[in-house]
């Protein structure tokens, strides 16, 4: 009801003003107008509306904020309703504007200071629904009117005080006081100037008795300055633009002073500085127009000399207006009146200020011994940065904070009045400010200026090899083309990926390359500032499709309901990852700069993702200088010492991951791509465990890998490369916190050994210690500056999409170090269940066999790919293997008759964890022919 009636008044005031800007009688040209406003906030939105008197064909609503200024344009309705994001608490000026038209049919300015809102990091305007009830369910914000049009002309802030000026007379006041007072200024200026002005400046005893002291010009530099004396007005004129007038004043006593400037010409906008003997700025007034201007609790020392400037705003002047200066002593004190603060003496009694938000206060120190304590928290791990400032000369004081038992973490301590400043990267909590007086300080009562906010550390999520969707323009047109799910599903009848993703060397032997089809660009996917490219690889309309292909979107919502926000203070970090780390670090230091200057703190968080760790400590080995504008580093299943799987990829063909992929079309993509090579396993991986073997017991060396014809890959250049970088990524350190989030449990593929028996190369796996990709002991590998691993059961690709992981990278980056629920801080037991099968053939062609499974028929075909959620098949040139990921035993279908005794017969390898320890590693070994399924002896390697 109380509302109800405010909005009736707030209407009829409206009305009202609108009345007696223009008087009553006027008529309108047309029929449009304004029937009444209304402004409120609603959900951290400023929501403004107007109900037109008609429905206009077009109109524009305009907000301007800071320079900034945005539109929106109403078409046939009368009833103009938006929703407005501000970027601070300075005013919005509100516009409704007819096409074509000069001047707007309305503005109004709306004062946002003191109101709960969100601000944007740039202005934004949106169209809204109309708030029916907003007059019952908002609080009402002033409308202030500064242009109205009106019949045959319009009224300006100018016209107004005119007519404010013309009802005055109207109503009794005396034009004539006014006059007289203009005329006696004008007399005592002409008095002043006959005595002064042909003399040049006078001395000091000849001004103190005057009753008003003029300038005298030229008083545009500190050594032309005119007198001033306490207590005593003086006049003076800013004649022309940029003409600037100096003042000076001795000081009669120890105090303080307080120096004012009024009477500035109206639509003028003059600024008041004061000066030190030295020139030192000690403060200044600089508000908007007419506003009068005053610097106050400047210390004042008995006969130092001090010095006062006015100056016009950019064009501001007026030849004919004085302005009106005056400097006011005031004895020195032992106190100070206390400020609003108070107490705030101790901690326990520190004043808490706004959580999560950029606070500013103007305080005291009502006695020398005064301490002042303020308390601010907030949730995210943050560059807390605080500013004392506008401390007055005489007073010298100290800035601290401190935890909440008291414990100094940082201080600032310069001398005199020097303002301070501490800029610290510290965890969530709260944190206690101290401002006192230094023991050397002396006493001026005083105010000084605290200014305090937390700049949330943003987090880069880098994806790892294959983890960023690519487009590929050609002829004008982009196309998704990794991965594009239409041409993928194709198999070993995709040729676009084939055509389009393939690279080459730009000259022979070289360690460049380029793309291998000419005239197509290639690049990560934009949408959502490189979100939509590392969400999901597929943004298939089916489910088990997209879920597959989840990668990080769980997570980017998870920091988002801990308070992050996209493109300011998470950033996703999409690049090719064919290329070589040593490129796309470039990319990354760019992200990192930008995710620094959106944010606005001096560190970020890194959360990397298998290929991704390696793309960061390139970034920060061979850049470091970034090293210390990183806060944190997490790792979730890097493989830092490489992975058998590049290999594989490289001489077999891999589907990275993503069980449709062809593995051919891996192949041809990885032949000379940068990034697979330097995934290959690195000099230390084969000095711990080597991956490729002579035999079942005997490992090749690095430099066999290097040099034997046997295993050695084709292209020499990328080998090389892959490995020097190794050899700095695994022996340099960087200086950043990390902390590294290990799978396990899954049988992961460990490289190959020679069957002499078969004259084969043959896949071999551990027992489910690593995460399916990167074997343990690549993932696990750790210098000093890992803080801390920890151990998760999980598949390689499916890391950054566990919750448990989720919950443990969350809690990092709030810097909570303890092990949470789902994982582990030791090194896992070999406790996982598994059954594979190692699928060959006697001849070496491709094992086309059929099984049963489930109730399925599956038959293995070189031609086809099977997929399924229960199954994950590999191919390794003519050997298949399948993993069994429920345990269920396969059912092998007995082939036909074959016409020739001596065809070539079926070898199937059936690995369990259930078996006996010398079947766990050497596998149960059948054969597979017409008279079906027998099982044979152990064989030596």
């Amino acid at each position: 009801m109380k509302t109800a009636k405010r909005l009736s008044y707030f209407l009829f005031l409206l009305v009202m003003c609108w009345t007696n800007a223009v008087g009553t009688g006027w008529a309108r040209e047309r029929e449009l107008f304004v029937e009444a406003a209304w402004a409120w906030v609603e959900k951290g939105e400023v929501r403004i509306q107007a109900q037109l008197s008609t429905s206009p064909e077009r109109i524009e609503l305009e907000i301007a904020q800071d320079g900034e200024n945005k539109s929106r344009t109403f078409r046939n309705d009368s009833r103009i309703s938006a929703a407005v994001q501000p970027t601070g608490d300075s005013p919005l000026l509100i516009s409704l504007r007819e096409p074509d038209e000069d001047e707007p049919l309305v503005s109004w300015q709306l004062d946002l200071a003191g109101r709960d809102m969100t601000y944007a990091e740039k202005l934004t305007v949106k169209k809204a629904s109309w708030g029916r009830r907003a007059e019952v369910n908002a609080e009402l914000l002033a409308l202030t009117t500064l242009f109205e049009q009106r019949q045959g002309q319009t009224t300006s802030q100018a016209d107004e005080v005119e007519a404010v000026s013309h009802n005055e007379d109207e109503s009794g006041i005396d034009e004539s006081d006014s006059n007289d007072a203009d005329q006696t200024l004008d007399e005592l200026a002409q008095e002043f100037y006959a005595d002064f002005a042909a003399s040049g400046k006078p001395e000091e005893i000849e001004l103190r008795s005057r009753e008003v002291i003029f300038e005298l010009e030229p008083n545009d530099t500190f050594g032309k300055a005119d007198w001033l004396f306490d207590g005593k007005d003086a006049r003076g004129k800013i004649g022309a633009a940029g003409d600037v007038d100096y003042w000076k004043i001795k000081g009669t006593k120890h105090g303080r002073m307080n120096v004012s400037l009024r009477e500035i010409p109206y639509g003028q906008d003059y600024q008041l500085y004061v000066f030190d003997a030295e020139q030192n700025e000690l403060g200044r007034s600089e508000r908007p127009e007419e506003s009068d201007e005053s610097v106050e609790g400047i210390g004042l020392e008995k006969d130092q000399w001090y010095y006062i400037a006015v100056k016009g705003q950019r064009e501001s002047h007026h030849k004919d207006f004085y302005y009106r200066l005056r400097a006011d002593f005031l004895a020195d004190q032992s106190d100070a009146k206390a400020d609003g603060y108070e107490p705030n003496n101790t901690l326990q009694e520190a004043h808490e200020l706004p959580a999560d938000f950029s606070a500013s206060l103007t305080g005291n120190l009502h006695a020398n011994t005064d301490v002042d304590y303020y308390r601010y928290s907030f949730s995210l791990t943050s560059t807390f940065m605080v500013d004392l400032k506008d401390i007055p000369a005489g007073m010298d004081m100290d800035l601290y904070v401190q935890d909440e038992q008291g414990k100094v973490l940082a201080k600032s301590e310069k001398p005199k009045n020097a303002n301070e400043q501490i800029i610290m990267n510290v965890n969530p909590g709260s944190y206690i400010i101290k401002v006192m007086a230094s023991k050397r300080s002396g006493f001026t009562p005083n105010s000084y200026k605290l200014n305090v906010a937390a700049k949330t550390i943003p987090v880069i999520l880098i994806p790892g090899i294959g983890g960023s969707r690519l487009v590929a323009e050609e002829n004008g047109k982009a196309s998704e083309i990794w991965l594009g799910l239409g041409d993928s599903l194709l198999g070993i009848n995709d040729p676009k990926h084939r055509r389009l993703l393939s690279l080459e060397p730009t000259r022979p032997n070289s360690v460049e390359v380029r793309p291998r089809e000419t005239g197509v660009t290639i690049y990560p996917e934009r949408d959502d500032e490189g979100f939509s490219a590392i969400e999901y690889l597929s943004y298939s309309p089916l489910d088990p499709v997209r879920n597959m292909t989840e990668q990080y979107y769980s997570m980017v919502k998870e920091l988002e309901r801990m308070g992050y926000k996209k493109h300011r203070t998470i950033f996703a970090m999409p690049y090719d990852w064919r290329y070589s780390s040593t490129k796309n670090a470039t990319e990354l230091k760019k992200k990192i700069d930008l995710a620094l200057e959106r944010s606005g703190a001096r560190q970020v968080h890194l959360v990397a993702h298998s290929m991704g760790g390696l793309l960061t400590r390139e970034t920060l080995l061979a850049n470091v200088s970034y090293q210390p504008k990183i806060n944190r580093i997490v790792y979730m299943g890097t493989p830092f010492l490489g992975s058998p799987r590049a290999y594989q990829a490289i001489k077999y063909g891999y589907n990275f991951s993503i069980p449709w992929m062809d593995e051919e079309t891996g192949k041809i993509i990885s032949e000379y791509a940068p990034a697979v090579y330097e995934l290959l396993p690195s000099k230390k991986y084969f000095e711990t465990a080597g991956f490729l073997r002579k035999n079942r017991n005997d490992t090749y060396s690095y430099t066999e890998f290097l040099q034997d014809k046997k295993i050695r890959l084709d292209y020499a250049p990328l080998v090389k490369q892959g490995g020097s970088l190794h050899e700095k990524w695994d022996k340099k350190t960087i200086n950043v916190p990390q902390y590294s989030i290990v799978g396990t449990g899954q049988t992961t593929f460990l490289g190959y050994f020679f069957d002499a028996y078969h004259n084969e190369w043959v896949p071999y796996y551990d027992q489910g210690l690593g995460d399916g990709t990167v074997p343990y002991i690549s993932a696990n590998y750790a210098q000093k500056d890992i803080k801390k691993r920890y151990y998760v059961t999980g598949e390689h690709a499916k890391l950054p999409t566990i919750p448990e992981v989720m919950k443990q990278v969350t809690q990092l980056l709030k810097g909570i170090e303890e092990t949470q629920p789902g994982l582990r801080n030791q090194v896992p037991g070999k406790s996982a269940k598994y059954l594979y099968y190692i699928i060959s053939k006697e001849d070496g062609t491709f094992p086309e066999l059929t099984f049963h499974k489930n109730g399925s028929i599956i038959t293995l075909a070189a031609d086809e790919k099977e997929v399924r959620d229960d199954l994950a098949i590999e191919y390794h040139g003519n050997i298949v293997v399948i993993h069994v990921l429920d345990q269920e035993e396969l059912e092998f279908e007995t082939p036909p008759p074959q016409q020739d005794e001596n065809s070539p017969k079926f070898i199937i390898k059936r690995f369990s964890s259930e078996d006996s320890r010398d079947d766990e590693e050497h596998g149960k070994r059948y054969r597979l022919d017409e008279h079906g399924l027998s099982q044979e002896k152990h064989s030596v390697d």
